[in-house]
């Protein structure tokens, strides 16, 4: 388990769960256009360790999920009621992900817990539409071990060899086995 597998079960968690249905995107270095929204874009900014003591590699590791959800709304034809749609998109989009993310099995299976979770909603109405953004910060704990660092280096069995001892006096007895390919 690592800062990347755990960003994909969250992408995968998050396809066609929410008002952006399929528009789940990571890594997130993506300009979006008014024809996209709703729109989550999934990186995992944070990644700490905390060792679990000394003489192995073994670590309770917190990554951070941040999901940037994005969407615009324009006022109605009779009220200047643009940034409350935003606002309330994004409200309905922040529930929709939390739930989406933390319900689900294929990602909590493979973590110990879900430590925090922060929020912010951001609405600007510089443009011709209200562009919203919500900003949700996911921090997942999960446990790292040696088998997570190091590859396991096997090596091909060449062959067995048995010796068997007898007491002084006994015959020696005429064994050969042969456990080569």
């Amino acid at each position: 388990m690592n800062a990347a597998t755990v960003r994909q079960l969250v992408v995968e968690a998050l396809q066609g769960a929410t008002d952006a249905a399929d528009r789940v995107y990571s890594p997130r270095d993506l300009p979006t256009t008014r024809d996209m929204y709703p729109i989550l874009l999934v990186q995992t900014p944070f990644d700490l360790k905390h060792s679990q003591g000394r003489n192995t590699p073994a670590f309770t590791t917190v990554t951070t999920v941040r999901i940037t959800g994005r969407v615009q709304e324009y006022d109605g034809e009779t009220e200047d009621d643009g940034a409350m749609e935003a606002e309330l998109a994004l409200e309905a989009l922040r529930e929709q992900v939390e739930r989406a993310v933390i319900n689900s099995y294929d990602l909590t299976r493979h973590i110990q817990q879900f430590s925090q979770v922060r929020s912010t909603i951001d609405i600007d109405a510089s443009g011709e539409g209200h562009l919203a953004q919500l900003l949700l910060e996911i921090d997942i704990e999960y446990y790292q071990g040696p088998e997570d660092f190091y590859p396991v280096e096997t090596h091909t069995l060449q062959g067995v060899d048995i010796t068997i001892k007898m007491p002084t006096g006994t015959n020696q007895p005429i064994v050969n086995i042969d456990l080569t390919e």
